[in-house]
């Protein structure tokens, strides 16, 4: 019984490292397809609008307001045709009953339209406070042929009322505005509750917007303007595709929809108004530099505009978007610009937009992705409206920085011909994203450093991008390739703790060559379940793959080394059993049957005995 022991402990010892070692493999197996999930759809967020999510205002109750709002101007812009052919003798600046408060209409003159001027023309409505501070209390619009300047030397700053019983707007319905102060002292433009700026956006705030005209800002500040809507949002440079776009739903040229309580021009007729489709509305334009923009709901929003200079310029906080160029926007130069710590991106170039260049750009801290471009049809297929179906590219990121922000650094989503050349691109969770089938996308000289995740992803059918002469480092895998195409030749990394490649499912016509792979990650260039790649020479000499559980169980576990394993426990098992043995076992004393001499006394012959005897 006793000789079994060892046996029967020996081959529980067997069983129990069978045990383990099963499930050491299927960890391994589960952290392998885990690691693929990690850099796969599971963990990629999709391109969603997130922007409901993010605002902290009320989009529902501001919704409403944007509607009035864009109420208020057609009846303004209604009333204005109207009234330079019905009311005779009409001349200069006259002024609106629209609801709330009144809006201030500033026709068409040859000399600008200054706070000197609108100390004069509304005493009661545009008041000094101070020697450089004024407050506006009713919305002003400036027609075609006129500009409204705020100027000044030593800097001035006009406050905009915005609280809860009302709030005030510039609009520029066809003309012109210009702010610009001076390197010294800038021009400011602000919202005002009564104590200082307004922070809640809910009953609306107080906002500028240009449509159809020109804008000029340089040194100038603009700041706590604006709410839910691009063309309410604080800073708003809109065109229209069509002159009649301002009409109401419902109305009509010949009937105006006006806001409750509005009244019109003394004993004006417009029952016959004029054609109006004489004014351009379509198209806005823009200079701009040094202009500083804070905390509006988007920070500077541009759409259906041509020939936009932006240069010099800082925008930051925007409880959305900080740039945002939203549709058909072409020929537009953003350089020397920093989008920061906005909500949810810190650029973004909408579909529709072409020949969009940034340059020397910075878009960092912000929540979702430093830069967006948008290239996308309009529509997904013929439709009765007859909206185009082409999609939109062109564009190009040059020599810019994207740092530190909360998803993308650059997402390319669809589009044609997009060029990110010289760039650096910092601590985002993905460098740079291709999806939504964009093509023709380059990826050149780049150095793109310490992603969370993926330095470029080129993922989804029909995305293809050339990755060429990129630096990339840190991060979990340099270039990530799933259902696309993508030639990846020419570039060094170094520092990666998953691949140096990543390619997953079927990526037809992609390349992979000519690359220096560094790191000390599971696997150099991963492409186990993917087809269509041709992988060819690459430099993986600085490439130390790093022991996991699924590679040390694999080189632990091969038949020679098992068979020592269990020939190991059964030697530990005998061992054991045979040391317990031992310890309950009585040990005897080798020397208790032997009698001591000392015990022999009377059988002993002494020496002293026998001399006394002889």
């Amino acid at each position: 019984m006793t000789s079994r022991k060892p046996i029967l402990l020996g081959a529980l010892a067997v069983v129990f490292i069978a045990l383990v070692a099963a499930g050491f493999l299927a960890a391994g197996n589960l952290w392998k397809k885990s690691e693929v999930d990690a850099l796969g759809r599971n963990e990629i967020a999709a391109n969603g609008n997130v922007q409901g999510e993010l605002y902290t205002g009320d989009p529902r109750s501001e919704a409403r307001v944007v509607q009035s709002e864009e109420e208020r101007l057609v009846y303004v812009r209604t009333i204005a045709s109207a009234a330079r052919w019905r009311v005779d003798g009409l001349e200069g600046p006259y002024r609106l009953h629209t609801g709330v408060t009144n809006t201030l209409v500033l026709p068409a003159r040859t000399e600008p339209y200054t706070a000197a001027d609108l100390l004069l023309l509304a005493p009661d409505t545009f008041k000094q406070l101070a020697s450089s501070t004024f407050m506006l209390t009713e919305s002003i619009v400036v027609l075609p042929g006129a500009t409204l300047a705020f100027t000044g030397g030593e800097g001035i700053t006009v406050r905009l009322q915005s609280n809860e019983d009302a709030f005030v707007s510039i609009v520029a319905l066809g003309g012109s505005l210009t702010v610009a102060g001076t390197e010294e002292s800038d021009v400011e433009i602000t919202s005002w509750d009564g104590s200082g700026a307004d922070t809640d956006t809910s009953d609306g705030r107080a906002y500028v917007r240009v449509i159809g005209g020109h804008a000029s800002f340089s040194h100038a500040t603009v700041s706590s303007l604006g709410f839910w809507s691009g063309n309410t949002g604080g800073l708003a440079l809109t065109g229209t595709d069509t002159a009649g776009t301002f009409l109401e739903s419902g109305a009509t040229a010949a009937e105006p929809a006006a806001p409750a309580g509005a009244r019109l021009l003394p004993e004006a007729d417009l029952k016959s108004l004029a054609d109006q489709t004489d004014l351009d509305y379509s198209v806005v334009t823009a200079g701009i530099d040094n202009l500083t923009v804070r905390d509006n709901a988007f920070g500077l929003f541009i759409t259906n505009a041509r020939d936009i200079a932006i240069r010099d310029s800082a925008i930051s906080g925007s409880l959305v978007d900080g740039l945002v160029l939203h549709r058909s926007v072409t020929d537009a130069t953003i350089t020397g610009t920093t989008s920061t710590d906005n909500a949810v991106d810190g650029i973004t170039v909408g579909r529709s937009s072409t020949r969009v260049e940034l340059q020397d750009v910075t878009a960092s801290g912000n929540g979702r992705n430093g830069i967006s471009l948008d290239g996308q049809p309009l529509a997904d297929g013929p439709n009765a409206v007859g909206t185009a179906v082409v999609t939109y590219g062109g564009n190009r990121i040059l020599g810019s920085t994207v740092a530190d922000n909360g998803r993308y650094g650059v997402e390319l989503s669809g589009g044609n011909k997009l060029r990110l050349t010289g760039n650096t691109i910092q601590g985002n969770e993905v460098g740079v994203v291709v999806n939504y089938g964009a093509e023709g996308v380059s990826i050149i000289d780049n150095e793109i450093r310490d992603q969370h995740k993926q330095g470029i992803a080129v993922r989804e059918a029909g995305a293809q991008a050339d990755i060429r002469r990129n630096t990339i480092s840190g991060g979990d895998t340099g270039v990530y390739v799933r259902d696309a195409t993508a030639s990846i030749t020419g570039n060094t990394m170094s520092s990666l703790s998953g691949h140096g490649v990543s390619l997953l499912g079927n990526v037809p016509d992609t390349r992979v060559a000519g690359n220096d792979v560094g790191g000390y990650g599971t696997v150099a260039i991963w492409d186990e379940t993917s087809t269509g790649a041709v992988v060819e020479e690459n430099d993986l000499l600085s490439w130390h793959p790093a022991p996991t559980v699924h590679s040390v169980m694999n080189s632990v576990f091969q038949p020679l080394t098992f068979i020592w394993l269990l020939l190991g426990a059964l030697l530990v098992a005998t061992a054991f059993t045979r040391k317990r043995h031992l310890r309950v076992r009585t040990i005897r004393d080798p020397y208790k049957e032997r009698v001591p001499l000392t015990t022999l006394s009377r059988g002993i012959v002494r020496i002293d005995d026998i001399r006394r005897a002889q």
